[in-house]
């Protein structure tokens, strides 16, 4: 049973196994900190199967800056990208590949990838006929020869903070009171990187690779002992606390407009929460397009998502607004997406996207 194409997974084993080869130093997976990041680091280091240095990218502004310092300053035999649109970071990826072989596996929206040659790989399924973005942790599950009920059990959290749940028809096997758990380890997982600010990696991937099997994959007993368990329960119930009082508030706003063509509203948090939020909303307002933004660390963030029904790109429409207004990052998918500038420019691009969503 296979989504991506055979060709497609050969090519990356073959990449990955021929920079291996004899190498006496070992690779690292710089990868991006929400369930699906997570998952595909943890998949791909149980392929690579050998030490591996993991690097998280400080989310949500993507700070290369400090990820090239930090790569460059070390030798690796092999550089491995997932779930990053690290397309637009060229210079970065060409410096690191005049060290050793640069691996990228990206299934956002990409842009000129014609100076990508070399020794390096990069695979993007929307480049494939077919066009449809898979995961960056299905592609890790596909890309292992041997996978049982543990890995699938780990798959299903990562398609589930993906909203991808409904579009594989591949977990029967996973009991229904099991598949709960797994999406409340999920959630703790997806949402703990939006308060920490860890320098490499955090405990996301810690539980990942520490995960205690049992015959019937895991086993959620001996995780509920575990300490990075713990913390992210904690981490979570705190997020929790905050987006419920902020979603009762602005569910309230909502109320007041009979029939609303778009939302577009302002939070307020010490935590970045307003992708949540926006998230959130898009279940109850099926039809129609959301933008929750706030300012957070001095900078000003938007976060796109629609409803099931709605066929606004987000996607095109961030990267219309690029085209007009100055971000400092922007993109996504046509059903996600998000984009930060510093103040003046932000509030242009509010206006270009009202303009448009009406």
């Amino acid at each position: 049973m296979g989504f991506l194409k055979e060709d497609t997974l050969k090519k990356a084993r073959d990449f990955i196994r021929e920079a291996l080869k004899g190498a006496t130093l070992h690779p690292i997976i710089v990868y991006h900190g929400d369930g699906d990041g997570c998952c595909a680091g943890f998949f791909l280091k149980e392929f690579i199967n050998r030490d591996t240095d993991l690097y998280w990218v400080a989310t949500p502004d993507f700070d290369f800056q400090k990820a090239e310092s930090y790569l460059m300053d070390k030798n690796f035999s092999l550089y491995i990208f997932l779930d990053m649109p690290v397309d637009n970071r060229k210079e970065m990826i060409l410096k690191l590949s005049l060290k050793a072989p640069v691996f990228i596996y990206d299934h956002h929206r990409f842009h000129d990838v014609a100076d990508f040659i070399g020794d390096i790989l990069y695979i993007n399924p929307l480049l494939e006929h077919d066009l449809k973005d898979y995961p960056a942790a299905l592609f890790g599950w596909e890309l292992l020869e041997q996978k049982g009920l543990f890995e699938k059990e780990i798959l299903y959290m990562a398609l589930f903070t993906e909203s991808w749940l409904d579009k594989l028809d591949i977990f029967d096997d996973i009991p229904e009171n099991k598949r709960e758990k797994l999406k409340l380890v999920a959630k703790m997982i997806h949402s703990n990187f939006l308060v920490q600010d860890m320098p490499t990696t955090h405990y996301d991937i810690d539980l990942l690779l520490s995960l205690p099997k049992g015959k019937n994959g895991i086993d959620m007993e001996r995780l509920e002992d575990m300490k990075e368990y713990e913390i992210l329960r904690n981490i979570y119930r705190l997020i929790e606390n905050e987006k419920a009082w902020l979603l009762n508030r602005i569910s309230n706003e909502i109320k007041r407009i009979s029939k609303p063509r778009y939302i577009l509203k302002k939070i307020e948090s010490k935590m970045r929460l307003s992708g949540l939020i926006a998230s959130e909303l898009r279940w109850h307002y099926s039809h129609i397009a959301i933008a929750i933004w706030q300012r957070w660390k001095d900078r000003y963030y938007c976060e796109l998502r629609r409803g099931r029904y709605c066929t606004v790109d987000l996607a095109s429409l961030v990267e219309l607004i690029g085209s007009q207004v100055q971000l400092l990052t922007g993109g996504g998918h046509p059903e996600a997406a998000a984009f930060t500038a510093e103040r003046e420019g932000f509030f242009k691009a509010l206006d270009i996207l009202k303009a448009n969503l009406r």
